[in-house]
């Protein structure tokens, strides 16, 4: 009787653990369990709670040389492994999330520059440790950012970078260019939208420090807060180097008005007595009227330091916008007047009026920071790209017959006072492949003639005026042309991108492209993207731009004629997706670059890049 008692409750501890493993292995699907004696309700899984992904981006380049600058030496051929513009090899991105309205993030990067260093290898965080507070209630939606590098916007003018008009070439990619879900969909994308899928820095500025932010307030409500660093206020200097910024936003329905401001102080002595910043007080806004659209931004801004005043000045940006119901095609009427006293340079316009703004965080040991490297003069810059003394008036508008797509940008401008007697421009045929004649830095007053100054995957060049100072004017026409068809039954897209640029003594308001202008710039950029394979895309790129400058310019020594500028080249390239989230690339191009006036200035070579990504 014993016995059979043992053997009766063996067996019923034995089928309720067999039922018991069996519903565990039912609900662990779910994560939930039956409350059985000290089993938990819920199955805790502290892996479930991180996350892990990121890259490894291989980029390797050669580069031979039949003609080259002097100042490179004998040597023409060069092979060089990795990306010089700081971006790593392998990026680990770590997220965690210990409660559903809290998360942090952290990064870790892997880089190999081969520069032939003994510390050659190196390791670190990127973005740093970032932490992520948001919490929801009936009064609205408050979230929390601080810790390491974040990318934010608050308005065009107070903290956001441009993002133009769409017209630009997709044939070289950047860095940051994700892999599509098929090859053909970036280009597909560019033509039926007119953008690429970007990465969350897109329009965005980075930022250090503290960010108090609300959303969803009652009657329409929001608000942001910071406090801490740009990448302007960077530095190694103790004395205190801050930015804080914050805007209310009140929104109607699809309408909305918003009041933004920024301040930034740096100081200059060791004693924290002298000072140079800004201040920018601005009102944004958004109003549809039916079939016309009004929006943009108005405010005012100063420039103080030891040996400034301090005034404010206007800074206008205004867009009117036209709809295709009302006019057949949509057609933007945009005006911008930014006073040469307003300086910031985390907004979408230029600083090319107060030098010492830049030399003073030159001289800050800004390690990475874009402050000096921008153009700083009489600048001709693409439609849509502000800089500050000048005022304008922009048109554009998109005109689609079936597969075919037009958009003209057209803008006529001057600068509101004299104050420069140097004009830049860039060189767009051959513009990243020159960049690249210079590694790991980003020197000013290079090349033959010592008037190139390299910035981030581009480089500028500076002329100057003999004329007596005047405030100059500028006339811009961009065209972009897109369409796409069949080609033995095969997808063949073609994008085109053209450009006439010139600046003159004086403002007006049709352009001068003869000898009365300072300087003419002409641009053309030929595309093709062809789906040989479904995996697999040949791409062709044409490149021609000329550059004319006339006699109020500096002449040549020896020829006594001013700059006479002709740059071309031609690319072919291949885009090969290996694995879902895999893709090899391959860009081949022969340029050629002369000035026919001043001797020295010439070129002429190829380069051959293979980048393969990998996200995971």
């Amino acid at each position: 009787m014993k016995n059979k008692l043992i053997l009766l409750t063996l067996g019923f501890c034995s089928l309720f653990a067999s039922n018991f493993h069996a519903q565990m292995l039912v609900d662990s699907t779910t994560f939930e369990t039956k409350s059985v004696g000290l089993f938990p309700k819920k199955l805790q899984t502290a892996m479930d709670n991180i996350s892990v992904s990121g890259y490894y981006r291989f980029l390797g380049c050669y580069s031979a040389m039949e003609n080259q600058y002097a100042e490179f030496g004998a040597i023409k051929k060069r092979v060089f492994l990795g990306d010089d513009s700081n971006i790593p090899q392998l990026m680990l991105n770590i997220g965690g999330r210990p409660t559903k309205n809290t998360s942090f993030s952290t990064d870790l990067f892997l880089w190999t520059p081969l520069t032939g260093s003994t510390t050659d290898y190196s390791k670190g965080l990127n973005l740093g440790v970032n932490l992520t507070g948001v919490h929801s209630t009936k009064y609205g939606t408050f979230g929390i950012k601080t810790g390491g590098i974040h990318w934010y916007t608050l308005s065009p003018m107070t903290f956001a970078s441009n993002t133009g008009y769409n017209r630009f070439s997709v044939f070289e990619r950047n860095p940051w260019d994700p892999n599509t879900g098929t090859l053909i969909g970036r280009y597909r994308k560019f033509y039926s939208d007119g953008a690429l899928s970007q990465d969350e820095r897109w329009g965005q500025q980075a930022f250090q420090g503290f960010i108090f932010d609300g959303n969803n307030l009652p009657k329409g409500f929001s608000f942001a807060m910071m406090h801490g660093k740009s990448q302007f206020n960077g530095g190694t200097l103790p004395t205190p180097n801050l930015m804080t910024a914050g805007k209310i936003k009140k929104q109607f329905v699809n309408n909305f008005v918003s009041v933004n401001a920024i301040t930034s102080k740096t100081f200059t002595d060791s004693l924290a007595r002298l000072s140079i910043g800004y201040n920018l007080i601005t009102s944004e806004f958004k109003w549809n009227f039916g079939q016309i659209a009004l929006l943009g931004e108005v405010g005012a801004g100063n420039y103080f330091s030891p040996t400034s005043a301090g005034e404010w000045g206007e800074a206008i940006d205004i867009k009117v916008q036209f709809s295709k119901e009302l006019t057949k095609f949509p057609i933007e009427v945009r005006y911008y007047q930014i006073s040469p006293k307003v300086i910031n340079n985390n907004g979408v316009f230029w600083n090319t009026s107060v030098a010492e703004y830049n030399d003073a965080f030159a001289t800050a040991e800004t390690p990475g920071s874009q402050t000096p490297l921008i153009p700083f003069a009489s600048s001709l810059v693409s439609i849509g790209q502000l800089t500050n003394n000048r005022r304008g008036v922009i048109l554009n508008t998109d005109l689609n017959y079936k597969k075919h797509k037009l958009t003209i940008g057209y803008s006529a401008s001057g600068e509101i006072i004299g104050l420069s007697d140097k004009i830049t421009y860039g060189h767009l045929a051959n513009n990243l492949a020159l960049s690249r004649f210079w590694r790991w830095a980003f020197p000013a007053g290079v090349g033959p003639y010592g008037n190139l100054s390299k910035i981030y995957r581009g480089v500028y060049e500076t002329v100057e005026i003999t004329d007596s100072i005047s405030a100059k004017g500028f006339n811009a026409i961009e065209i972009s042309y897109k369409t796409e068809f069949k080609l033995f039954g095969r997808e063949l897209l073609v994008f085109y991108l053209g450009g006439l640029h010139s600046v003159q003594r004086d403002f007006s308001v049709l352009p001068k492209y003869s000898q009365k202008s300072y300087l003419q710039s002409y641009s053309n950029q030929l595309e093709f993207y062809y789906l040989l394979f479904p995996k697999v895309i040949l791409s062709n790129y044409f490149g021609y731009d000329r550059i004319i400058a006339n006699e109020n310019t500096v002449l040549d020594a020896v020829s006594g004629k001013a700059k006479n500028q002709r740059g071309y080249s031609y690319a072919v390239g291949l885009d090969i997706q290996l694995a879902k989230n895999t893709g090899l690339y391959v860009r081949q191009r022969w340029m050629n670059y002369q000035d026919f006036n001043f001797s020295l200035d010439q070129y002429k070579g190829m380069e051959t890049t293979v980048e393969l990504k990998i996200f995971f």
